[in-house]
Protein backbone atom coordinates (compact mmCIF):
# COMPACT_ATOMS: atom_id res chain seq x y z
CA UNK A 1 0.00 0.00 0.00
CA UNK A 2 3.02 2.36 1.12
CA UNK A 3 4.70 1.94 -2.35
CA UNK A 4 1.55 2.52 -4.43
CA UNK A 5 0.80 5.79 -2.54
CA UNK A 6 4.25 7.00 -2.79
CA UNK A 7 4.24 6.39 -7.06
CA UNK A 8 0.62 7.53 -7.31
CA UNK A 9 0.14 10.73 -4.67
CA UNK A 10 2.21 13.93 -5.45
CA UNK A 11 2.33 14.63 -1.45
CA UNK A 12 4.67 12.64 1.17
CA UNK A 13 3.17 9.38 2.50
CA UNK A 14 4.02 9.56 6.10
CA UNK A 15 3.76 6.15 8.26
CA UNK A 16 2.91 4.91 11.61
CA UNK A 17 3.73 2.09 13.32
CA UNK A 18 4.08 0.20 17.04
CA UNK A 19 7.18 -1.83 17.49
CA UNK A 20 7.11 -5.74 17.05
CA UNK A 21 7.91 -8.25 20.16
CA UNK A 22 10.70 -8.84 18.28
CA UNK A 23 13.69 -6.39 17.44
CA UNK A 24 14.61 -7.74 13.97
CA UNK A 25 10.77 -8.13 12.95
CA UNK A 26 10.59 -4.38 13.82
CA UNK A 27 13.70 -3.55 12.02
CA UNK A 28 12.96 -5.43 9.09
CA UNK A 29 9.25 -4.02 9.09
CA UNK A 30 11.14 -0.33 9.29
CA UNK A 31 13.29 -1.10 6.47
CA UNK A 32 10.31 -2.64 4.54
CA UNK A 33 8.29 0.62 4.55
CA UNK A 34 11.36 2.97 4.15
CA UNK A 35 11.68 1.13 1.02
CA UNK A 36 8.48 1.21 -0.50
CA UNK A 37 8.56 5.22 -0.35
CA UNK A 38 7.51 6.46 3.36
CA UNK A 39 8.58 9.87 3.87
CA UNK A 40 8.15 10.17 7.39
CA UNK A 41 7.63 7.10 9.97
CA UNK A 42 6.32 8.04 13.37
CA UNK A 43 6.94 5.01 15.92
CA UNK A 44 5.14 4.60 18.89
CA UNK A 45 7.51 2.95 21.58
CA UNK A 46 5.20 -0.28 22.19
CA UNK A 47 3.75 -3.00 20.97
CA UNK A 48 -0.01 -3.35 19.77
CA UNK A 49 0.02 -5.56 23.21
CA UNK A 50 0.60 -2.70 25.12
CA UNK A 51 -2.36 -0.97 25.56
CA UNK A 52 -4.96 -0.41 27.60
CA UNK A 53 -4.33 -1.43 31.23
CA UNK A 54 -1.20 -3.03 29.85
CA UNK A 55 0.61 0.31 28.53
CA UNK A 56 3.78 -0.36 29.98
CA UNK A 57 7.12 1.43 29.46
CA UNK A 58 7.99 3.22 26.51
CA UNK A 59 10.74 2.21 24.56
CA UNK A 60 13.08 4.97 23.30
CA UNK A 61 15.73 2.54 22.99
CA UNK A 62 14.13 1.10 19.51
CA UNK A 63 13.20 4.35 18.67
CA UNK A 64 16.11 5.67 18.43
CA UNK A 65 18.21 2.38 16.75
CA UNK A 66 14.97 2.97 14.09
CA UNK A 67 16.18 6.72 13.91
CA UNK A 68 19.45 5.64 13.37
CA UNK A 69 19.27 3.21 10.60
CA UNK A 70 16.88 5.20 8.08
CA UNK A 71 17.59 8.45 6.13
CA UNK A 72 14.16 10.00 6.71
CA UNK A 73 12.00 12.28 9.08
CA UNK A 74 11.23 9.68 12.31
CA UNK A 75 8.79 10.77 14.98
CA UNK A 76 8.48 9.23 18.67
CA UNK A 77 5.43 8.38 20.21
CA UNK A 78 4.42 7.27 23.48
CA UNK A 79 5.79 8.22 26.69
CA UNK A 80 5.17 11.75 26.69
CA UNK A 81 3.04 12.75 29.67
CA UNK A 82 4.68 16.36 29.82
CA UNK A 83 7.08 18.89 28.02
CA UNK A 84 9.84 17.89 30.22
CA UNK A 85 8.79 14.33 28.75
CA UNK A 86 9.02 15.77 24.47
CA UNK A 87 12.14 16.94 25.48
CA UNK A 88 14.06 14.45 26.71
CA UNK A 89 12.53 12.33 24.47
CA UNK A 90 13.99 14.53 21.91
CA UNK A 91 17.56 14.05 23.12
CA UNK A 92 18.04 11.02 23.74
CA UNK A 93 16.48 9.32 20.48
CA UNK A 94 17.72 11.94 18.26
CA UNK A 95 14.06 11.91 16.57
CA UNK A 96 12.78 14.96 14.32
CA UNK A 97 9.69 15.39 16.28
CA UNK A 98 7.44 13.85 18.89
CA UNK A 99 3.46 12.73 18.74
CA UNK A 100 1.74 12.57 21.72
CA UNK A 101 -1.85 11.90 21.92
CA UNK A 102 -3.73 11.11 25.61
CA UNK A 103 -1.72 13.56 27.44
CA UNK A 104 -2.35 16.27 24.42
CA UNK A 105 -5.86 15.71 24.88
CA UNK A 106 -5.89 16.17 28.66
CA UNK A 107 -3.55 19.65 28.21
CA UNK A 108 -3.56 21.36 25.03
CA UNK A 109 -1.12 23.75 25.56
CA UNK A 110 1.75 20.54 26.18
CA UNK A 111 4.16 21.49 23.91
CA UNK A 112 3.88 25.18 25.03
CA UNK A 113 6.53 24.55 27.63
CA UNK A 114 4.01 26.69 30.25
CA UNK A 115 2.11 26.06 32.47
CA UNK A 116 -1.81 26.96 31.10
CA UNK A 117 -5.12 27.94 32.76
CA UNK A 118 -7.16 24.65 31.49
CA UNK A 119 -10.48 26.20 32.21
CA UNK A 120 -9.23 29.25 29.89
CA UNK A 121 -8.06 26.75 27.64
CA UNK A 122 -11.90 25.15 28.19
CA UNK A 123 -13.62 28.70 26.86
CA UNK A 124 -11.42 29.25 24.22
CA UNK A 125 -12.16 25.69 22.95
CA UNK A 126 -15.63 26.42 23.27
CA UNK A 127 -15.51 29.41 20.87
CA UNK A 128 -13.86 27.60 18.24
CA UNK A 129 -16.04 25.01 17.96
CA UNK A 130 -19.22 27.21 18.41
CA UNK A 131 -17.64 28.88 15.47
CA UNK A 132 -16.63 25.86 13.73
CA UNK A 133 -20.10 24.98 14.35
CA UNK A 134 -19.01 21.66 15.80
CA UNK A 135 -21.29 18.80 16.89
CA UNK A 136 -21.59 18.71 20.81
CA UNK A 137 -20.47 14.71 20.31
CA UNK A 138 -17.26 15.99 19.45
CA UNK A 139 -16.71 18.67 21.85
CA UNK A 140 -17.78 16.89 24.92
CA UNK A 141 -14.60 14.00 25.01
CA UNK A 142 -12.34 17.00 24.58
CA UNK A 143 -13.79 19.08 26.98
CA UNK A 144 -14.35 16.10 29.47
CA UNK A 145 -10.38 14.97 29.10
CA UNK A 146 -8.94 18.79 30.26
CA UNK A 147 -11.16 19.71 32.62
CA UNK A 148 -10.97 16.50 33.93
CA UNK A 149 -7.02 17.22 34.79
CA UNK A 150 -7.17 20.09 36.13
CA UNK A 151 -9.93 19.10 38.81
CA UNK A 152 -7.35 16.93 39.88
CA UNK A 153 -5.17 19.75 41.34
CA UNK A 154 -7.49 22.38 41.61
CA UNK A 155 -9.24 22.44 45.19
CA UNK A 156 -12.50 24.41 45.84
CA UNK A 157 -13.14 25.94 49.14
Amino acid sequence: MVEKLAKNLKVPVTCKIRILPKEEDTMKLVKTIVDAGCSLLTVHGRTKEQNKQKVGKCDWEMIKKIKNSVNIPVFANGGIWNYEDAVKCLEYTGVDGVMSSESLLENPALFSGKVENLDQIALEYLDIAKACQTDPVFIRPHLFKFLFTGLQVRTFQ
